[in-house]
């Protein structure tokens, strides 16, 4: 009876010795998923959380517009047709994986999504054009950003291809914002295009900081490896120029090759001329704008 006895309190103590270690498993667990999210919430924080005006690229006061609708050109117009939906694109990608994987990031960053798609609407209201987005989620009349759309939309298969779907939309905003402030001599178009463009910086530091919690380093897409480095390099709201490696009043070259996920093939030269805060005329400072978009 002893013997009984004394081997029911060993298989108790060896119980309770294998409870304690699986509880003690699952505390270290939940503490690292924990601090997961706490370090995205930060991520998120320091980076995106920013005023409205630098980050969201917020223009409603178009009282403060100095150009007409006879001050288009072609290129305008198409540029911000092609914004206006680029913009949309975005913010509904990132709406599908917030509600797909839950991470915080995709629900703060498809806000500023649709401010940066309303400030483009603002213009085109502005200048009497029609507006091209659909108001229906993942419907473009643009059949390539459509295509790109569906693309991403698989891509982002787990969370952390999400992530890295992200982070790569922001790079071809980037370069797309760049190509088109190249492209115009329109003071308001740059003005409000120069800070989406900050805006874009922004959110593409937030995905590959918050991959880099994941244990994953993002491999430039589409921008080059200089450009590439001195955003996640700068500072916030100190961002210079809209060039090559972002160097005021330099104009630079990068291509597109479609590499990624995306497989949105086709070459074009990205880069073009610093635009400084001061109303939007090209050249250097990174200081505070006039009129509309305040710190743009």
């Amino acid at each position: 009876m002893k013997k009984e006895h004394s081997n029911s309190l060993i298989n108790i103590k060896l119980f309770i010795m294998r409870t304690l270690k699986i509880l003690s498993v699952l505390t270290v667990a939940f503490a690292l998923l924990m601090s997961c999210e706490m370090s995205e919430m930060e991520a998120i924080d320091s980076i995106v959380s920013e005023k409205s005006a630098t980050i969201d690229g917020v223009c409603t006061n178009d009282s403060a517009f100095t150009t007409t609708a006879d001050d288009l050109t072609e290129a305008d117009i198409a540029g911000l047709m092609l914004m206006r939906e680029e913009e949309k694109m975005a913010g509904d990608v990132y709406t599908v994986f917030f509600d797909a994987y839950g991470l915080t990031v995709f629900n703060r960053i498809s806000v500023s999504e649709d401010k940066h798609a309303d400030a483009v609407l603002t213009l085109i209201n502005y200048y009497g054009l029609e507006d091209p987005a659909s108001t229906e989620p993942g419907v473009f009349n643009n059949t390539e950003l459509q295509a790109l759309y569906n693309q991403l939309i698989e891509a982002g298969s787990d969370s952390v291809e999400a992530l890295q779907v992200g982070a790569l939309i922001e790079e071809t905003d980037i370069a797309d914002l760049q190509e088109l402030i190249e492209g115009t001599d329109n003071a308001d178009i740059e003005r409000v295009y120069a800070n989406l463009l900050r805006g874009s910086y922004q959110h593409l530091k937030a995905f590959v900081r918050i991959l880099e919690k994941y244990g994953v380093t993002y491999v430039p897409q589409i921008l080059s490896e200089e450009v590439f480095a001195e955003i996640l390099a700068t500072p916030n709201g100190q961002y210079r120029g809209n060039g090559q490696g972002m160097n005021a009043g330099n104009s630079g070259q990068q291509n597109r090759q479609g590499n990624g996920p995306q497989g949105n093939a086709g070459n074009g030269s990205h880069g073009g001329n610093g635009n400084a805060g001061n109303g939007g005329n090209n050249g250097h400072g990174s200081g505070n704008g006039t009129g509309t978009c305040v710190n743009g």
